[in-house]
C-alpha cells in the first residue's frame, strides 16, 4: 500500500427508477481532504449561467494564445491522410525530439517530449516523490504542482513569496529537510508574471545540490529568459516547457522536459508509453520549424500587454502589476473583487479570480486580440463607475 488509509466509497445507482444497488469500493484516504485542480469552466456552461450566447464570450482566463495557427493547420491538412494512425507512434519520438533540439538549442539526449507541461510535471513527481516525502513550492504558483505531488502521496510545503512576488530564497532553503525531494519554481511565474533572477537560481542549485530543482518555463517565449544552459552543469536542474502558450497549440497537448543526460535517463523510466498522438506530433514538428511566426505573435502580445497594463493603471481603485508573461495580475484596492468578477462575466468577459492564494482576491487577465483587450478595459471602466 502507498500509506493512504483505505476508505469505503458507497455509490447508489438507479436502474430505470426501479432498483437501487449499493457498490462498495476501497479508495485512497487522500480523497477525504484532497482539493482537485480547478478545471476551467467551459463556454457552454458560462453561456447558460449568465444567459449569454457563445459568441458573446471572450476568454481571457486561460493564458493561451489568441492566434489560431492557420498556416500550420493547412500544412498539417496535407499530411493527415498519410498518417499511419492505426499504428502507435515511434516511442522515442525521434523526429519531434530533433525539432525540439533545433528550437531549444540543446542536445537531443537531454529532451523528453510530453503530453503537455502537466504530464511533464507528473513524470518528474513520479520519479522523485514517494509517499510521505515533500516538495517545496514558492507560493502562489501554478496549482498543478500541488495536485501532482499530493496525488503521488507527497506533502507540499508552501513558502510564501515576498511582497514584490520574488521567491523567498531563505524561506525555501530553510524548509529543506531529510524528506525534501523537489523544489518547484516557475519563471515567469503563474499567476504573478515575474521571473527568477539568474543568480537566485544558481544559489538554490548550489545550496540544494542533492534535490531536484524544477523550473517551469511555460511562458519562456514572452520573456526570453531561460535556465536551460545550466542543465549542462547541474544534474539537479529540470526544465519544463510547453507549446500550449506562445505556440498557440494548447489543444494539441505537446510539452517537453530538458535535463542533463543522466537525469533525462532517470525521468524516461517514469515516462508512460505512447502518450503523444501522431497528429499532435506532426503539428508540433511544423510549429517548431516556424519560430518566426511564434516570435511575431509574441511581439504583438507583448505590445498589447504593455498597453493594457498602462491603461489598467489609470483606472481608479486598480493596481496592475508588471508582467513578463502573456497575462497581467491586478487588484481591486476598494470594493468587492468577486462582485467585480461576476459583473465582468455577465458582460461575457471571462478573467480569472484568484481567491485562495492571498488574504484578498486578485484578478488575472490574459492578453488577447487588441479589440478584445479594449472591450475588457472599457467594460471594466464602466463597472468601476457603478456602485460596487
Amino acid at each position: 500500500m502507498d500509506g493512504d488509509v483505505i476508505r469505503m466509497l458507497y455509490i447508489k445507482r438507479n436502474f430505470n427508477n426501479k432498483l437501487n444497488i449499493i457498490l462498495a469500493m476501497r479508495i485512497r484516504g487522500i480523497f477525504d481532504y484532497f482539493k482537485p485542480y480547478g478545471f476551467e469552466i467551459p463556454d457552454w456552461k458560462i453561456a447558460e449561467e449568465y444567459d449569454l450566447r457563445p459568441n458573446q464570450i471572450v476568454r481571457m482566463d486561460l493564458n493561451t494564445s489568441p492566434y489560431l495557427p492557420q498556416k500550420w493547420l493547412k500544412n498539417f491538412e496535407s499530411k493527415i491522410l498519410t498518417l499511419k494512425i492505426n499504428h502507435y507512434p515511434d516511442a522515442t519520438y525521434r523526429d519531434l525530439v530533433e525539432e525540439i533540439s533545433n528550437y531549444a538549442k540543446v542536445k537531443a539526449e537531454k529532451i523528453i517530449p510530453t503530453n503537455g507541461g502537466d504530464e511533464a510535471i507528473d513524470i518528474i513527481v513520479k520519479a522523485f516523490i514517494d509517499c510521505g516525502y515533500e516538495a517545496i513550492l514558492s507560493s502562489p504558483t501554478y496549482e498543478y504542482f500541488r495536485v501532482s505531488v499530493e496525488l503521488q502521496g507527497g506533502r507540499v510545503v508552501s513558502v510564501q513569496r515576498r511582497e514584490n512576488f520574488a521567491d523567498n530564497l531563505e524561506g525555501i532553503l530553510s524548509a529543506i529537510n531529510d524528506k525534501t525531494r523537489a523544489i518547484f519554481l516557475c519563471s515567469p511565474n503563474n499567476p504573478t508574471g515575474n521571473t527568477i533572477p539568474y543568480n537566485d537560481v544558481l544559489y538554490i542549485l548550489d545550496k540544494a545540490s542533492d534535490i531536484a530543482v524544477v523550473i517551469d518555463e511555460a511562458y519562456y517565449e514572452y520573456c526570453g529568459k531561460t535556465f536551460i544552459e545550466l542543465t549542462e552543469t547541474y544534474d539537479n536542474l529540470i526544465i519544463v516547457r510547453t507549446l500550449s502558450k506562445a505556440f498557440g497549440l494548447a489543444g494539441a497537448r505537446i510539452g517537453y522536459i530538458v535535463a542533463s543526460k543522466e537525469t533525462a535517463k532517470l525521468l524516461n523510466k517514469a515516462r508512460p508509453p505512447n502518450s503523444l498522438n501522431l497528429m499532435a506530433i506532426e503539428l508540433a514538428k511544423t510549429a517548431l520549424g516556424d519560430s518566426e511566426t511564434v516570435h511575431k505573435n509574441v511581439r504583438k502580445i507583448i505590445k498589447e500587454r504593455e498597453r493594457v497594463r498602462e491603461l489598467l493603471s489609470t483606472l481608479p481603485k486598480i493596481k496592475a502589476h508588471p508582467s513578463e508573461a502573456n497575462f497581467i495580475l491586478f487588484q481591486l484596492l476598494e470594493g468587492d473583487t468577486k462582485l467585480l468578477h461576476r459583473k465582468l462575466m455577465r458582460k461575457g468577459i471571462v478573467i480569472r479570480c484568484l481567491d485562495s492564494a492571498w488574504p484578498q482576491p486578485y484578478l488575472r487577465v490574459t492578453i488577447s486580440h487588441p479589440e478584445h483587450n479594449s472591450r475588457f478595459l472599457k467594460t471594466l471602466e464602466k463597472i468601476l463607475k457603478e456602485e460596487m
